[in-house]
């Protein structure tokens, strides 16, 4: 009996698997330039965004970024958070955005994009705005795409 029960868990673990492979990988891209961001800025003053760009069914451009709430600069062009981040963690927003957008573009899926060390939240937030942003990628709807809050991974 304990064999057939862990049989049918392994079973059940499985098509769990596939079906979460299946459901974040980017297929059947209509052409157009799609945008999410989050509805609020954070406590620091930055809000994320992803911008995607697709031509012929293909991603041509993928934009990871956060602009500040009082002058709109990109945190990725900023050289004061760059010079406070990078000596304490390693990385930096210019550096770990093109880290996750790179490994995106390799694998084609979301569960594929690894957390990028010192940049856990980044990361995170990264991958819940191209998860809410796939519904309008497939179906061709170019309207802004508003994230209530940050989705943490299980």
């Amino acid at each position: 009996m304990k064999k057939f029960t862990r049989l049918i868990a392994v079973c059940i673990m499985c098509i769990f698997a596939l079906t979460a492979c299946a459901s974040d990988a980017f297929t059947n891209l209509q052409d157009g330039t799609y945008r999410a961001e989050y509805k609020d800025f954070d406590v620091y003053g930055w809000k994320d965004y992803i911008e995607i760009t697709v031509e012929n069914g293909e991603i041509t451009e993928l934009v990871f970024d956060a602009v500040n709430m009082e002058d709109g600069s990109l945190k990725s062009e900023s050289e004061i958070y760059k010079n406070e981040m990078e000596p304490i963690v390693g990385t930096y927003p210019a550096k770990y955005n093109s880290d996750l957008i790179n490994q995106f573009l390799e694998s084609g899926k979301i569960s594929a994009v690894d957390v990028v060390a010192g940049a856990t939240q980044s990361t995170g937030s990264f991958k819940t705005l191209l998860t809410s942003i796939v519904p309008n990628v497939q179906s061709g709807d170019t309207t802004l795409v508003l994230v209530d809050e940050f989705i943490a991974e299980k």
